[in-house]
């Protein structure tokens, strides 16, 4: 068994594609496949398997991927180790983001980090909230965004968010300076179903209504959820950091009394142990949010 193969088995698995994979690692599709194979030989199973759906690990497959990125993950945090004796010069940084951060944070924190560190590959990677939350235990990504409550993994809290009301401009709210979880509970409503702030409005309407909120529509997508706001089909209580900057034909306003999601930088590692290249992220993140996010 190399190291070899077990990076091309993860990466076969990340990109579901032996093709991808091959041009991802720099060797021939032969190559990749001969990796797999042998390795499977080795050990006497299966690793993977291929149906309609594309490639997938077998039930022992998915307990060997989980060594096999803990070892590539420590190979890669020795060699960074050593890097920092040199001024963390090389390595590679795996991030996982969700929508909000993406667009606000994100970029900025890659171009301060970039600067700083140049020779440092960061390959992001983004999905839901339950997805970047499985890629870190599983050690897909190296660290990532999400919002608490977060009992699972080691985290930092590095922003609030506020949430606020989004309903159309002819809403019967739409006049008033600020709404409360009160009177929010006469109208319906509507929520992005993969988000973990339904969590947090559910905890707020049964703290203050004693009932859960009165959601209508659930969806996958924001921009979904704005288009039927603007068309009259509910209301709904959405992170300021998700709207985009130019929103037509609908009114935000403040919750009263606040309301507020933190956001965080999460790892299965204790941040004290955090590889030189992640220890250095977190910090230019921290950084970056103290300058350019006023709080």
């Amino acid at each position: 068994m190399t190291l070899s193969q077990l990076a091309t088995l993860i990466k076969v698995i990340e990109l579901q594609s032996f093709s991808k994979t091959a041009e991802e690692l720099y060797i021939t599709q032969p190559g990749v496949s001969h990796a797999i194979s042998d390795l499977e030989h080795e050990l006497g199973i299966k690793l993977i398997e291929r149906d309609k759906d594309g490639i997938c690990p077998t039930e022992t497959g998915d307990k060997v991927l989980k060594h096999a990125r803990l070892i590539i993950s420590s190979i890669e945090q020795i060699k960074q180790e050593a890097s920092a004796s040199l001024g963390l010069k090389t390595g590679q940084l795996k991030i996982g983001s969700f929508g909000s951060v993406s667009t606000n944070f994100l970029p900025g924190i890659m171009r301060l980090f970039k600067l700083r560190y140049p020779k440092i590959d960061l390959k992001i990677f983004e999905g839901t909230e339950g997805e970047i939350r499985d890629w870190i235990t599983s050690r897909a990504i190296d660290i990532g965004f999400i919002t608490f409550p977060c009992n699972t993994l080691e985290t930092i809290q590095i922003i609030s968010d506020d949430m606020v009301v989004v309903l159309p401009e002819t809403h019967i709210l739409a006049a008033q300076n600020s709404i409360s979880i009160e009177e929010l509970a006469k109208y319906p409503m509507m929520i992005t179903w993969n988000s973990n702030c339904q969590l947090l409005v559910k905890k707020a309407f049964k703290s203050l209504t004693g009932k859960l909120p009165p959601w209508k529509y659930k969806v996958s997508n924001i921009g979904t959820l704005l288009a039927m706001i603007k068309e009259g089909l509910g209301i709904a209580i959405i992170p300021k950091f998700a709207l985009p900057q130019d929103l037509p034909n609908v009114r935000i306003l403040p919750l009263e009394p606040a309301l507020k999601r933190e956001i965080g930088l999460a790892s299965i590692i204790p941040f004290a142990d955090l590889s030189p290249a992640t220890s250095a992220f977190v910090e230019l993140t921290l950084k970056w949010i103290k300058n350019n996010i006023k709080s």
